[in-house]
C-alpha cells in the first residue's frame, strides 16, 4: 500500500499525533512478531529459491548423463559390427597360420592379427574413455587426442559413406575440461557432418591456438548440403530435427544433440560458431579459453 491509498482509506500517516480526528487509532504491533515476519518471510524465500535451483541443476546434470547414456547407445550398434569384423579377421588369420606353415605366411598372419587386436583396443579405449567420465569434473587436456579418439569410433562409418576426413592439427596448449562431455560433442558434430554427406565428401578438421584471444579453437567442416537461415536460426533449440528418425546406423533424429552441444560449450566458458549455406557446407567453430 502507497501513501495515497492509506490517506483514502483513512489511516493515521501523517497526523502528529498519530491519529486521525473522528477516526478510532488502532496501534501498530510492536516487539518480535512484528519486525520479524519481513525477514522471516525473505529468509524462507531465499530458501526456497535455493531449493530449486539446486533441484534444478541436478535435473541438468541427469539430462546431461542420459544424453551421453544415449549417445553410447547410439553407438553401440557401430561398435557391435566393427568388433564382428575385427573377430572375423583374427579368426581367418589364425586358421590361415594353423594351415600353412611356412614363416612368411605365419608373419603375415600374425601382422595382421597384431593390427586388428590393436584396433580394438583403441575401441575400447575411446569408449571407456567417454563411460567412465560420469562426473563434471574438469582436469587439464589435449583437444587432439579427444578427436582422434572418436574418430576411431567413426572410422569405418565415414569410410562406408565415402567421408574423407582430413587433418589439420596445429600444436595447441591444454584446456580445462571435461573429457567425456567434449568427446560428446565431436561425436555429435562428426556423425552430423557424415549425415550432411550422404553422397560421401569431405570433412575437414581443424585445431589451432589463437593467442591474441587465448583460446584453442576446433572447426569442423563438411562440403555437404548445409543449411538455410531457418534451420541455423532454430538449430540449437531442443527437439529441433531436419531428420525423420534415426539414420540406419541408429543414429541421429531426436534433436537432442545439438541442444547438448551447446549446454556442454557453455559449461566450458566457450562459444559455438556456425556457418552454412545451402549446398556449400557447414562450419562449426568451437572455441574454448587456453
Amino acid at each position: 500500500m502507497d501513501v495515497s491509498d492509506a490517506c483514502r482509506d483513512g489511516f493515521a500517516v501523517d497526523s502528529p499525533t498519530g491519529r486521525t480526528p473522528g477516526r478510532p487509532h488502532f496501534p501498530v504491533p510492536t516487539g518480535s512478531a512484528g519486525t520479524a515476519a519481513g525477514p522471516a518471510r525473505g529468509r524462507e524465500v531465499e530458501a526456497i529459491q535455493k531449493r530449486h535451483a539446486a533441484e534444478i541443476a541436478a535435473l541438468r546434470r541427469e539430462l546431461l548423463e542420459a544424453r551421453k547414456v544415449a549417445t553410447l547407445g547410439e553407438l553401440l550398434g557401430t561398435t557391435t559390427h566393427e568388433f564382428n569384423n575385427i573377430l572375423t579377421t583374427v579368426l581367418n588369420y589364425a586358421r590361415m597360420g594353423l594351415r600353412h606353415k611356412d614363416a612368411p605366411t605365419r608373419d603375415k598372419a600374425f601382422e595382421r592379427i597384431l593390427s586388428a587386436g590393436t584396433r580394438a583396443a583403441k575401441i575400447t579405449s575411446s569408449i571407456l574413455g567417454m563411460a567412465r567420465s560420469r562426473s563434471g569434473r574438469m582436469e587439464p587436456v589435449h583437444l587432439e587426442p579427444l578427436v582422434e579418439d572418436v574418430l576411431v569410433l567413426l572410422e569405418r562409418e565415414m569410410m562406408k559413406y565415402r567421408v574423407q576426413v582430413e587433418r589439420e592439427f596445429s600444436p595447441t596448449p591444454r584446456i580445462q575440461a571435461n573429457p567425456g562431455q567434449l568427446q560428446q560433442v565431436l561425436l555429435n558434430l562428426l556423425v552430423n557432418a557424415r549425415q550432411a554427406m550422404p553422397q560421401g565428401g569431405r570433412l575437414i578438421l581443424k585445431l589451432t591456438h589463437d593467442q591474441s584471444n587465448g583460446t584453442v579453437d576446433l572447426v569442423v567442416r563438411d562440403t555437404g548440403c548445409g543449411m538455410t537461415p531457418e534451420v541455423m536460426r532454430r538449430m540449437f533449440e531442443p527437439h529441433f530435427s531436419t531428420k525423420k528418425g534415426p539414420d540406419e546406423t541408429g543414429k541421429g533424429g531426436s534433436g537432442l544433440g545439438l541442444s547438448a552441444c551447446r549446454e556442454i560449450v557453455d559449461a566450458h566458458r566457450g562459444r559455438i560458431r556456425v556457418e552454412s549455406a545451402p549446398g556449400r557446407g557447414t562450419a562449426i567453430t568451437i572455441r574454448l579459453p587456453a
